[in-house]
């Protein structure tokens, strides 16, 4: 006896929404990567998202360096933005 397993996944154009699922989140990301787009580091929680999860907030940050002190903006993602 054999069995197989259809999954079927919508086709995801570049810019949409993240999906739920781990599954369709593979594919959507795949589309991401082969339109161009690339994930960064943001600032708040350190994860590695796509333009398209980012929210309006972004984080100010004042650091030290040599030649006096530094304002380091960094955008926070949609899932930090709603704590």
């Amino acid at each position: 006896m054999e069995h197989f397993h259809l999954l079927a996944q919508k086709d995801y154009q570049p810019g949409d929404v993240a999906p739920s699922g781990y599954l369709a989140w593979h594919e959507w990301a795949e589309a991401q990567y082969k339109a161009g787009l690339r994930q960064c580091q943001w600032g708040r929680c350190g994860k590695w998202k796509f333009p398209q999860e980012l929210s309006s907030l972004v984080n100010r940050n004042t650091l030290q360096s040599r030649q006096g002190p530094v304002e380091r903006v960094t955008p926070v993602c949609l899932c930090c933005a709603r704590v």
